[in-house]
Formats: structure tokens, sequence, C-alpha cells
């Protein structure tokens, strides 16, 4: 076998280049005493014998704990059993554990000069940058099975040729420290083997049924290719494309005398037969985000954590999505995400990230969590501002044609989605019917700045350049969010203007069975509860949206609810976001890779599903009223004026004002005027221009 006729010429081999490393140190050393060389010009050799020399950190490589814990929902349900501590390694086992094929195929797959180069190979360096080199692009690293334990160890990620050197480095001094068949062994309980199974152990039963000593030499070569490419060589979804490569594998090792031809017909010939998965993975993008959060926080010796999902509406949610993508991949949009929240307690009841996790190009991102241009859903928060700022509901403002001014030297004109102009514009109606003229009006008034710092305050991640970066198209979504910032700043709205951050966790219990204390945030005031009030009644008003969305839109609930639509710019993302006094729900629609959606908006796109998820929520119980200040004053005002309504007034509206910011002016477009006919009989004229 390759690992066992080797090991004795490793150890000589690894001794000698110690004693290389330890000479070169003396070397420098004597080359400082004679004063040959500069020190300064030492210094970074220096750095480096001392790294190399220096003990490695044997936490990074072998996890300390392999305790398993329950994942829950908020009725007690498993949504997954987490294996270890890490999340990525189930069983640790030993070399010895492991079927010999299993190590001999994956030392050629992986790294066939394993036994023989220092950590690093440069011939595989060199053959990886001349076939990336050929093909364009990247497809080979080169990396050695000890580089590969590096970047596990380290945690890089990606691809650059920064982090490329730094394995190098790193898997020197492994080399230095460690015998092959230790590197080895964390290599094979690292590896992974095709979405959460991470090592051979989980693999073997995972795929079929039994542990890591009993494959057969077949399976041992199916097992062996995964690692390279786990998306592409999923055994599931690509079952051709893994026997092909299986029966390469085997070619491989006969070829070299580690198996015999009658083995080799024997693999050949063997059937795929793969165990159906049969253990518990409910939530999926929920529970993966839950552990991010639990290794944030440090939480650790775990035996039960009970989160706040409820499966039931999960899997209701699920299905509701795929079903509402099915039609719209004609319009070329693959992806969507929804997330469902308690208005009341911030707990997250539904988090679905995409389409279907188990996609093995883009299902495990995790909608919810992605940055994304908001587009026209992150009004409201302006419009807030603007109402604490000493604006009313029935002020009007511009929308009309109108260049702004730029830092640049440049001009901005913006346009309405449907690109018409209204003439002055309520302020109800701007912010109900998502124009932009006014958006931008508005945001020119309250200074971008301003504004900016408003969305830090609500943690909107997107938000890396400088305040003075955006500009005025920040009020018309040019900055990225998630759709979880959006639902958290939505519910700040539906809480009087308190914003908290989202509760994930019920309970959470440690090995022995004791509740584990875990500190939440207080709420905090970001926004005045009055103006609340009055956004939250515009947005619910399906009378201030019809000169935007008609009469009939999907946003015309059947019971009290806010809504917002959003479209980024170039149809690249939709959005819906609202709430009731019970739920708050947000919904993205759009691709992963940014591609364009073909004309489907926020209305069209994402809504229908909107809408569909509040009846769902509200079919037992019908939400209430959304409660009303005693400041809150109502008035009549005159719906083309905005100031108080005289009788004559030909469209009244009952508008909402925060005590003290009334108007005190009537209308002076509708009037009375007295004149004296010829025959000296008095008329009225009503001057209405």
């Amino acid at each position: 076998m390759i690992l066992r006729g080797q090991v004795f010429t490793f150890h000589i081999w690894i001794d000698a280049l110690v004693k290389r490393v330890y000479a070169a140190a003396e070397a420098v050393v004597v080359k400082l005493k004679i004063g040959n060389v500069k020190c300064e010009d030492l210094t970074p050799l220096l750095l480096l014998v001392v790294f190399l020399v220096f003990p490695i950190d044997r936490g990074r490589l072998y996890p300390s704990g392999f305790q398993s814990f329950d994942v829950c929902d908020r009725n007690g349900r498993l949504l997954r059993r987490v294996l270890s501590r890490d999340y990525k390694t189930s069983v640790w086992i030993g070399l010895d554990k492991i079927s010999s094929v299993m190590i001999d195929a994956t030392v050629l797959v992986e790294d066939k000069r394993f036994f023989v180069h220092n950590g690093v190979d440069p011939l595989a360096l060199f053959r990886a940058a001349y076939d990336n080199v050929i093909n364009r692009r990247i497809r080979s690293g080169g990396s050695t099975i000890t580089m590969q334990v590096a970047k596990m160890a380290l945690g890089l990620k990606g691809r650059s040729i920064f982090h490329k050197l730094i394995e190098m480095i790193y898997a020197v001094k492994l080399e230095l420290h460690l015998s092959k068949a230790e590197i080895l062994e964390i290599y094979l309980n690292r590896a992974p083997y095709g979405g959460q199974i991470y090592g051979v152990e989980a693999a073997s039963w995972f795929y079929f049924g039994k542990p890591a000593s009993q494959l057969s030499p077949g399976e041992s070569a199916l097992l062996s290719v995964i690692p390279r490419s786990p998306t592409r060589f999923n055994p599931y979804r690509s079952p051709h494309l893994v026997l092909k490569a299986k029966e390469q594998v085997l070619k491989r090792l006969i070829k070299n005398t580690i198996i015999d031809s009658l083995t080799f017909e024997v693999a050949i010939q063997e059937s795929l037969q793969l165990k159906r998965p049969d253990f518990v993975f409910e939530a999926p993008h929920f529970v993966d985000f839950l552990l991010r959060e639990l290794d944030e926080k440090n939480i650790k010796d775990l035996s039960r954590v009970v989160t706040t999902i409820d499966l039931d509406l999960q899997h209701k949610f699920e299905s509701m999505l795929r079903t509402t993508l099915r039609p719209l991949a004609g319009y070329s949009i693959n992806q969507g995400a929804i997330l469902v929240m308690d208005q009341k307690t911030g707990e997250i009841l539904a988090m679905v990230g995409s389409r279907d996790y188990f996609d093995e190009m883009e299902g495990q991102v995790n909608g919810c969590l992605s940055l994304r241009q908001p587009g026209s859903s992150i009004k409201p928060f302006l419009y807030l501002q603007a109402l604490e700022s000493g604006f009313t509901a029935a002020d009007l403002l511009p929308d009309t044609l109108i260049e702004f001014p730029i830092g640049d030297g440049t001009r901005f004109a913006p346009r309405n989605y449907s690109n018409t102009f209204h003439g002055p514009t309520r302020v109800r109606e701007a912010l109900a019917s998502s124009f932009n003229v006014p958006t931008v009006y508005l945001l020119k008034m309250l200074s971008p700045v301003r504004f900016y710092y408003l969305l830090k305050e609500l943690k909107f991640g997107g938000l890396n350049e400088a305040s003075h970066f955006y500009g005025l198209v920040l009020g018309l979504g040019s900055a990225e969010v998630t759709l979880l910032q959006l639902v958290n700043g939505y519910r700040a709205i539906g809480q009087n203007g308190f914003y908290e951050k989202e509760r994930i966790i019920l309970s959470a219990y440690d090995g022995e069975g004791h509740r584990i204390e875990i500190e939440r945030e207080l709420p905090r005031k970001v926004f005045d509860r009055d103006a609340t009030f009055i956004v939250t009644d515009i947005l619910s008003d399906n009378a201030s949206r019809i000169k935007a969305f008609g009469d009939d839109s999907p946003l015309d609930m059947p019971f009290p609810c806010i809504s917002k639509t959003g479209t980024s710019k170039g149809y690249r993302d939709n959005w819906c976001l609202g709430f009731t006094d019970d739920y708050v729900v947000g919904v993205w629609v759009g691709n992963f890779d940014g591609r364009s959606m073909q004309g489907v908006s926020g209305i069209s796109g994402a809504a229908p599903l909107f809408r569909d998820l509040m009846v769902e929520l509200h079919r037992e119980s019908r939400p209430k009223i959304f409660d009303e200040p005693s400041s809150i004053v109502h008035l009549m005002i005159c719906a083309r004026t905005g100031k108080r309504a005289r009788n004559i007034c030909p469209e009244r509206i009952d508008e909402v004002f925060i005590s003290g910011t009334e108007p005190a002016e009537f209308c002076d477009l509708h009037c009375i005027e007295d004149l004296t006919a010829n025959d000296g009989h008095e008329v009225l004229k009503i001057r209405s221009e």
C-alpha cells in the first residue's frame, strides 16, 4: 500500500528537513555575528524560521469535543441533530479504522506525490497554473493534502495568491511537526463530502450506511472523488458523472498495484446502491444561520436548543415559494426568499433562504441574509424621518421633471416607474404610490447624510462607503441591505419606533441539562411613535396607492395590513414587505447571480406571494386594527391643496396629523365668490382652477 510502503522513507526525509531548517537558523545567527548582513535585511527570514520552528496550535487541527446536540422547533420537533461542536466533523476516527483502499484512493486522487514532497508540490502548482492559463479561468489550485489541511486549520476562504502563499508556508510548518500519517488522518476526518457532511466516517454512514472500515473498493473509489468538488460530484444529483470518476480511480488503483484485477472487475460491476438520507434536516437555512450565531456568541457544550421556528409554517412557506417561482421561470426568475417574524416578540417563525436548499448550484445561498439593493422598499424610513422633521402627510411635494445638481458637476433627473409625472403630490400619495421624484426632492430637503446615519442606526449592513458616496439615489435604494435587516426595520415601525434584533432561540441547555441564559439586546427607540403610526396609516391605505397600482392590486388586503414593494435598478431584485398587528413578512424574488428579470417589478413578482403568505397567516383569525396614539389629530383636508377643506371642495379626505402640525389655512383653490348679476339677483360662482 502507498501509505505503509513509504512511512520509513518519509521519517528519514523529515528528519533531514528539520536539520536543514535549524541549520538555516544557525547560519543566520553566524551572519549576524560576523556583520556581513544588515540586521533589518534578515528580519523576514528570521521571522519565517521562528514561525516554522515554533510548535503548531493543535487546537486548530483537532476539534476538542464531539458532543452532539439537537436543534428543535418551538414545539420541540427536531430540526437537525448537530453531530459535533464545530458542526463539521461527526466522528473522529484513526487511520486504522478506515479502509486501506479508501486511504490509498484518496492519496491518488488528491495528491499522488504526498509521500515525497515537503508540503508543497511544485509540479502540481506548475500544472495548475498552466491549466488555468490555457482555460482562462481557475480550474485547479495545485494544493497538496497538507496545503488543504492548512487551509482547514486557518479557516481560509476563497482563492487568491495571498491565501495560496499562506497555505504553502503553513503546510511546510505542518510537515515539520506532524507525521504524514497524522496529516492524512486530519484530512480524512475534515474533508467535505457534500452538503453538511464532513469526514470519511460521516460520509460512509451517510451514503452507504456502514463504517469507513467496511467500505468496499468500489465505495472507496466513489467517496474519494467527492472532496474534489462536492457540488459537482454529488452522487444523488449526478450519479453518471460520479460513476465515471469512480471508474477512473479504480483504473489508477490497479495501475499502481493497490488492487488486483479480480477486485477491479468486482468493483467496476458493483452497482451504485446509495442509502437514501433518513436523517432529519428541516429549516436548513435557518439552522445554518443559528449555528453561525452560536459560534459568534461562543455558546458551546450544548445538548438541546429550542428555536423560534414553527415547522408547520416553514413547510407551508417552502412549498408556496416553489409554487410561486414555477411560472416566473419564464421571466428569468429562478430564486426567492421568505422571512416571517412575530410582530410582538421578534421571533423568526419561518426562514426560507432559497427555492431548494439541496440545489447543487446555489441552493445553500441564503436569500434572507444576502446583500441586495432594496429599491423603493427603503422609502418608508425616509418618510418617517420627514414626518419627525415637521413634514405632514398633507404637505405637497413636486412631481415633475426636476434636475438635481450632484457633486461631480452633473445633474440627476429622476423618473417615476410609470415614466409619467403627477404635478403637486401630497406626501401620503407620494409614499403610498412610491413616486421617485417627490422622494428625491424630500431627501434633498432632509440631507442624504442624515438619512445615511438613520439607516446605520437600523443596522443596515451594506453601507460600506462614506456617507457622501451615495448622494440622492440613497432614497431610491442604491445601498445594499439584507431581507432580515429590512424585516427588522419594518418591525420597528410596527413596534411604535422601537428597534430590536431578531430572536431565534427560545431556550438552550448544556450537556447536563441546565438552562443556558442567552443575553438579548434591549429595545432602543429609533422613531417617534406618532410618525410610525402615520406611515402605518399611509401604507395600509389602498386608496392612496391607486394612481400607481390601481384599485385591485395584490396589496389590497382584506384586513389591516401595511405593505411596500421595491424593485432595484435593472429589475435585478423584487421586494415586498409589510406587517399586521401579529406578523412581519418579507419576500425577495430574483436571481442570486444578479441577472436581470424580464420587466418584473415588485408588484407583479414579490407582492402576490406576500399577499398569499399574509392570508395564510391570518386564516384562523383576523388581525386587529392598528392602535392610534392619543396625540394623533384627524382633520378634513382638500385632496388637491392639502389645506383645511371647505365644504365645497370636490374631494375631501380625512387626514391624520401629529398634534400641532395640522394646517391652519383653508383651501384657497376652491372658494365662493359673491357676484351680482345684471338683473340684480345674487349668484354663486365656484372657483376651481
